[in-house]
């Protein structure tokens, strides 16, 4: 049996990325501030079932959250105290900035994971409507 609904989305999925390919993350480049460090940071949250480790910080240390990260994890378990411990990719792959600090956040991909600006482009994603 066909599965339209796995097609579209496929479809969808696939034109986001094509897009982020033919633009080639030079000309939507954005200068993002670099991660602040455990000083500025609020909170984090270690999501299995995405498989993302996100982080949240206040840019000017007085406790609004104004700036995120989401790292991808590679690999996870839980310490004898039953703790999660994550390994993640060493760079985000998503970015969340909050310019006016009015609670409305830009979303940004870094298209090569690697955490050259030149590649950390704004998040378009695709409607399935």
């Amino acid at each position: 049996m066909y599965n339209m609904h796995h097609y579209k989305t496929g479809f969808h999925w696939m034109a986001g990325i094509l897009l982020s390919v033919v633009m080639g993350g030079n000309a939507l480049a954005v200068d993002m501030p670099e991660e602040p460090g455990e000083a500025n940071l609020i909170n984090e949250d270690v999501n299995i079932i995405s498989g993302l480790y996100i982080r949240e910080y206040s840019l000017k240390g007085d406790g609004i959250v104004d700036y995120k990260t989401a790292r991808q994890i590679i690999f996870y378990e839980n310490n004898k105290y039953w703790n999660t411990v994550v390994e993640t990719k060493e760079w985000p792959l998503f970015y969340w900035l909050d310019t006016n600090r009015d609670g409305i956040f830009d979303h940004f991909v870094d298209q090569r994971v690697e955490g050259n600006g030149d590649y950390i482009i704004p998040y378009l994603p695709v409607s399935e409507n």
